[in-house]
């Protein structure tokens, strides 16, 4: 099974008080069941392509893989 988090150049998102802030710790990241609903994510944010990696998180096996 997969999840998906989004790196910026700023650090990785994460849930915060009914919000997204940013973290440099990846375990804090938050977790997206898709490409889609990440990238969608970022983009409401403001990060736009060349702005922010879709990683893909295999967590079976706890290991990030770029997307």
């Amino acid at each position: 099974m997969n999840a998906y988090i989004i790196k910026t150049p700023d650090g990785y998102l994460y849930p915060f008080a009914d919000d997204l802030s940013l973290t440099d710790d990846l375990s804090q990241a938050g977790r997206f069941r898709s490409v889609e609903e990440a990238r969608a994510t970022a983009e409401e944010r403001g990060y736009y392509d060349g702005g922010f990696e879709v990683v893909r998180l295999d967590l079976e096996n706890e290991k990030a893989n770029r997307h």
